[in-house]
């Protein structure tokens, strides 16, 4: 009779032919193959380890069986390479699907704003009538026609908002508002030029001062001042958008540097020459034109040069968008992000965010999931140039921006009207139009920077 498929016939005859062993001694092992009953219950073929289960289950203990001579003497009866390395893939199933569970334990999607949308006043009372030819009185606020109506929330959408600011002035000159959907994987990106006009007081009326006057007006150390700038730029994006977005990450250039060298550079087609020294600033790109594998300063000088575009700070957040495109590509691409953990690192030592390590950990699966395909990069509609007493000013088309807000960034099923919104335009034929009906310190409170055109 064959033990199993590895013997052959010829094997069975010769043992028929050999004399047989008395019947007593079959099961009485020899003294150097004694063997305790665990062990010998450790060697059981699978097929029988179900066989003696319950005698296992009721204390007792299996009957010892007769120590194997020949190849396989001692142990298991030998699997067949198929069996072998398809234990192997499930060994390596099963340590994938327990990496997957822990992490998605770990990790954590951040709490929303889910406050609604916003009934936004201006800072100060209705202007004097201006002697500014290029001003006009401003209409009454447009009213609400969502008033008092329930709104409900998008939980699959996450607004965000990204600033880059330079730690000398602390001018925030790269500015984007977002939405990713973990529905369908898309993202929506716009960027907001740093001239853009806002309804604040004070002469200079940009979206690169709320940082700065945000850590002026606030008392405590270097920590409690960058709070208080970013919650006044956050209080700015709100104006805009008619809500408030979820979350934010201030990125200085020292925090690039880190985060770009953590991935191990970038690869990058820079589009023109850029060569440009600012002692002032500590500044200094020398990059040909071309494509290049780029470091951590490197890639700081193709996000901040503007000086060779012929449209200036429009020139370059159309050089920033592709180059973060071109970053999101290549992670895409690989299907990962390298050296996730030291990112994670320098993110939580150097931004200025209020995500936790396991929102950054969700949002990285999430981003993973995009193809590039469903990535989008845009700017806020606007005037690129407009002119006010002097200085270059970013209007914003209201109508056709509410129409983006209302496709890609808002969260609520009530769409965002003028009455959620708190803009100041301009136009050089109608003059300025706020949808507060008030300008933040009247038309007259402008700098005037006429004298320096000559």
């Amino acid at each position: 009779m064959k033990l199993n498929g590895n013997h052959r016939g010829s094997h069975s005859a010769d043992r028929n032919n050999r004399p047989r062993r008395p019947r007593e001694e079959e099961y009485v092992p020899e003294a150097d193959g004694v063997q305790d009953a665990e062990n010998i219950d450790s060697q059981l073929p699978d097929e029988l380890e179900e066989v003696f289960e319950p005698a296992r289950r009721a204390g007792q203990t299996p009957p010892p069986r007769r120590p194997r001579t020949g190849k396989n003497a001692g142990g298991r009866k030998k699997r067949s390479p198929g069996k072998v390395i398809g234990a192997v893939c499930g060994a390596l199933v099963a340590l994938v699907a327990l990496v997957i569970i822990v992490y998605s334990l770990w990790e954590e999607p951040p709490a929303r704003n889910t406050g609604g949308l916003m009934n936004p006043v201006a800072e100060s009372t209705e202007p004097q009538q201006s002697a500014d030819p290029e001003a006009s009185a401003t209409p009454e606020p447009t009213e609400d026609p969502n008033a008092g109506a329930p709104v409900s929330h998008n939980d699959s959408m996450y607004t965000f908002l990204v600033v880059g600011f330079d730690q000398v002035a602390y001018h925030t000159d790269t500015i984007m508002v977002g939405s990713l959907n973990t529905d369908t994987h898309e993202i929506y990106v716009y960027s907001i030029p740093r001239d853009t006009l806002m309804n604040i007081s004070g002469g200079t009326k940009k979206i690169n001062e709320l940082f700065l006057r945000g850590m002026n007006s606030t008392d405590g150390d270097q920590e409690a001042k960058m709070q208080g700038g970013i919650d006044r730029l956050l209080s700015g994006i709100t104006d805009l958008l008619g809500f408030e977005v979820d979350v934010y990450a201030a990125v200085d250039l020292e925090a690039f540097v880190k985060l770009i060298d953590a991935i191990g550079g970038v690869d990058y087609d820079v589009p023109v020459d850029m060569y440009y020294w600012d002692p002032a600033q500590d500044l200094s790109i020398e990059l040909s034109a071309g494509p290049q594998h780029l470091t951590g300063e490197q890639a700081v000088g193709v996000m901040r040069f503007r000086s060779g575009y012929v449209t200036a700070d429009i020139g370059r957040i159309g050089t920033q968008q592709d180059f973060l495109m071109s970053i999101a590509s290549q992670f895409l691409t690989l299907g990962s992000i390298p050296h996730l953990s030291e990112f994670i690192s320098i993110f939580e030592e150097y931004v200025l965010t209020n995500m936790t390590t396991a929102n950054l950990a969700f949002f990285a699966r999430q981003f993973l999931m995009c193809s590039s395909e469903d990535i989008h990069f845009d700017t806020i509609p606007a005037n690129t140039n407009d002119a006010i007493k002097g200085l270059s000013y970013c209007s914003i088309y209201v109508n056709e921006w509410l129409e983006e807000v209302n496709a890609h960034l808002n969260p609520y099923d009530t769409p965002v009207t003028t009455a959620n919104v708190n803009i100041l335009t301009h136009s050089m034929s109608s003059g300025f139009y706020s949808t507060t009906g008030t300008i933040a310190g009247g038309a007259d409170s402008f700098t005037d920077y006429t004298y320096l055109r000559g």
